[in-house]
């Protein structure tokens, strides 16, 4: 079974990200794991035109005022009885959440779904969205409604979605290992982009039994034996269809793997992960695994054959 042992939890202190802290905290306390409270200080650019006020002087009151805050995380960890260490970084944002990252050793990483800079959001995409294209563990994201979303021991139903791409093996073990955690229910999703699926009935249904087949592979005999498990195949675009499945599905949790076989898959923008996590980031948690350990396994067998 899959252990979580260090979550690390970038926070700007808005409330999608006071949600993932505390989803962070339920987390800790379930795997008996630590948490690193991160907040990064962007460097500050003086004006051309010069201003009224110090550069530096603003930053280190950031940097205290951020301080500030993690006490008050520090605190709600201890309530929590879930040990938590904090940290100010001054420097790019995206670059000191990957290296606080691995000077944690974190396993898993735990952010909002929403940044503080409308703007650049909608220009750029989020910290969040860039992060799916490089963090190199599980990102786990959560949104900013008032409910933050079941977690274990509290999820009931999970929702696995695939296209069978590089990492769905390792998404498979994460959503199984969190389903046998909490004894949830899992749902293996495909959804058949609706311009393939545009054949006839004497292609399609071959096709769709084929993919179904393909889901029922994915799962090991024996966690049929402990797993309530079901598959699903819908038409239509993924990034459409998968939120309305969630929405209707009243899904606890939403598990993708980051597919893409090189950086340049990754890298493009306006990706399925990046398009689903949008829209249905607000609907329920939802977590984004890599290609990992059973990816590299297959990649040097392929290598040695």
């Amino acid at each position: 079974m899959i252990r979580f042992k260090k979550i690390l939890c970038p926070m700007d202190f808005f409330k999608a990200s006071s949600n993932a802290f505390k989803y962070s905290l339920k987390l800790a306390a379930n795997y008996e794991a630590k948490v690193h409270a991160l907040h990064v200080v962007a460097p500050m650019i003086p004006s051309p035109y010069g201003a009224p006020f110090s550069v530096a002087d603003m930053t280190a009151d950031f940097e205290k005022e951020a301080r500030r805050f993690l006490q008050k995380a520090r605190a709600q960890g201890e309530q929590a009885h879930v040990s938590v260490t904090t940290e100010v970084r001054l420097g790019d944002i995206d670059g000191e959440i990957l290296r606080s990252a691995a000077a944690q050793k974190a396993d898993l990483v735990v952010m909002g779904t929403h940044g503080r800079r409308g703007f650049e959001r909608f220009v750029m995409g989020s910290v969040t969205e860039r992060m799916i294209r490089q963090c190199p563990v599980p990102l786990l994201t959560v949104g900013s409604a008032k409910k933050g979303g079941a977690a274990p021991p509290n999820i009931r139903r999970i929702l696995l979605t695939t296209d069978f791409s590089e990492g769905t093996t390792d998404a498979v073990a994460y959503a199984l290992s969190i389903a046998q955690e909490c004894q949830a229910k899992l749902t293996l999703l495909h959804v058949l982009h609706d311009v393939v699926a545009d054949v006839t009935g004497k292609y399609r249904d071959p096709l769709v039994l084929g993919i179904e087949e393909q889901l029922q592979r994915l799962v090991p005999q024996d966690a049929l034996d402990w797993c309530d498990v079901e598959t699903r195949v819908e038409e239509g675009l993924p990034f459409k269809v998968i939120p309305n499945f969630v929405q209707t599905g009243a899904f606890d949790l939403l598990v993708m793997n980051i597919h893409g076989k090189n950086l340049l898959d990754r890298a493009l923008i306006g990706s399925t992960a990046e398009r689903t996590l949008r829209a249905a980031g607000e609907i329920c948690p939802v977590l984004l695994i890599p290609p990992g350990k059973t990816a590299q396994k297959t990649r040097k067998a392929q290598r040695k054959g």
